[in-house]
């Protein structure tokens, strides 16, 4: 009885040389008009050949994988090399964060630091003697522009222009004091204008500079004027007292001294004036303490976002370092225990590759019953399937027993 079952097997194995697992199994469901009990037999004709399969070509097999545990354990090796990098990057910069944040409560104690006093005085000192020229250049260009030049003066600078005022009554007094206020009335304007581009900037939105460019052009008008009305009343005098024959006209002021002095000795002082009295008036200084604070933390908070973020990035790459690194040592002990197996004559096995075979054969199994037995086909494959399921897990466990 079993040369005849042996003999059955052999001819049945010469005959799946030929076609594939699917078909073999379609086949031997014909033959055993898919009676469940007969399956065993196809499945270890299906199990001979795939146990034959995996010990073709042992020494290639044996040389590859000595050529793939080599190239992971390089990987391996890189891998633990940057890992290695990257948890000193993070020790540095944890303690990058550390200082940070130590700095932090130091601002909350008052220990935070304000700006440079040396600047802030040397800044404000200027801008108060530039403040107090400003007022003297106007009122004395303003009092020449509006009401002549005294014959023999340098036009821009009346040394006698508050006496001479006084001498005309208290509207022109009153005029001379107040016009410079219009420039510095301007001037704070511009100082305006820029803190509010700050905050533009700061909240992240677009800047404008057309209010300060409209204040600029606005002096620069009054300053032309002021200089043409001088430049005019100079030449008057000249020509009044003979040392020129020749009578005003518009294109003189091109030539004259006078007109690029005003604009140089007004509006450029002015807009550096504008810009220092920014400065000075902008400075931490002259802050609040809540305010100085408030910046100071904003600005550090500011700082330790960006650090955190740079940590959580390096982290976020040891992590997946760490993760290469075991996979890494997963596959060449994987890789090494199959070689051991391969050099030690005990051939290691793919179960995966086996479940794939015999997938393809009971496929080919349950095909045919249901194309021939109607409705007994159901009952017939369920039947089939747990056999062929305890004959599966059965071989894997003793393939296993056998590789460990």
């Amino acid at each position: 009885m079993a040369d005849e079952t042996q003999n059955r097997q052999s001819k049945t194995k010469d005959e799946a040389d030929k076609v594939s697992f699917t078909q073999f199994g379609f086949q031997s469901a014909g033959k055993a008009k898919s009676a469940p009990e007969s399956i065993t037999d196809g499945l270890n004709i299906v199990y001979e050949y795939f146990f034959n399969d995996q010990k073709k070509n042992i020494g290639q097999k044996i040389e590859q994988l000595e050529t793939e545990i080599e190239l992971e354990s390089k990987r391996e090796n890189d891998n633990e090399a940057k890992l290695d990098n990257s948890r000193k990057l993070k020790e540095l910069k944890d303690g990058d964060l550390r200082d940070l944040n130590i700095d932090r409560v130091k601002i909350r104690e008052g220990d935070g630091e304000v700006g440079d006093i040396a600047t802030f005085i040397i800044g404000a000192f200027i801008t108060l003697l530039l403040t107090m020229y400003l007022f003297v250049f106007y009122s004395s260009s303003g009092y020449s522009a509006f009401y002549g030049i005294k014959q023999g003066s340098l036009g821009f600078i009346n040394p006698n222009v508050f006496s001479d005022a006084m001498n005309k009554g208290g509207g022109v007094i009153a005029l001379i004091i107040l016009f410079p206020v219009i420039f510095l009335g301007l001037g704070f304007l511009i100082h305006d204008s820029l803190e509010s581009n700050k905050k533009l900037k700061k909240s992240g939105s677009k800047e404008s500079y057309i209010l300060i460019a409209s204040l600029l052009v606005i002096t620069l008008i009054a300053d032309i004027f002021i200089g043409y009305k001088i430049s005019q009343g100079v030449h008057t005098n000249e020509f009044n007292s003979g040392l020129t024959n020749d009578t005003w006209q518009f294109k003189m002021i091109f030539a004259d001294i006078n007109f690029y002095l005003v604009l140089v000795l007004g509006f450029v002082v002015y807009v550096i004036w504008g810009f220092l009295l920014n400065r000075v008036l902008s400075h931490t200084y002259l802050k609040t303490e809540s305010e100085i604070t408030k910046i100071l933390l904003e600005e550090k908070d500011k700082e330790i976002n960006a650090k955190r973020e740079e940590i959580n990035e390096v982290q976020s790459k040891i992590n997946e370092l760490v993760s290469n690194v075991k996979n890494n040592e997963l596959t060449i002990t994987k890789k090494e225990n199959s070689l051991i197996r391969y050099k030690t004559g005990s051939t290691p096995v793919d179960t995966d590759i086996l479940k794939s075979n015999v997938g393809e054969f009971m496929s080919g199994w349950e095909n045919f019953t249901h194309g021939h037995w109607g409705n007994e086909a159901e009952k017939l494959n369920s039947e089939s399937r747990k056999i062929k399921e305890d004959w599966l897990n059965n071989k894997i466990q003793n393939l296993n027993s056998d590789n460990s």
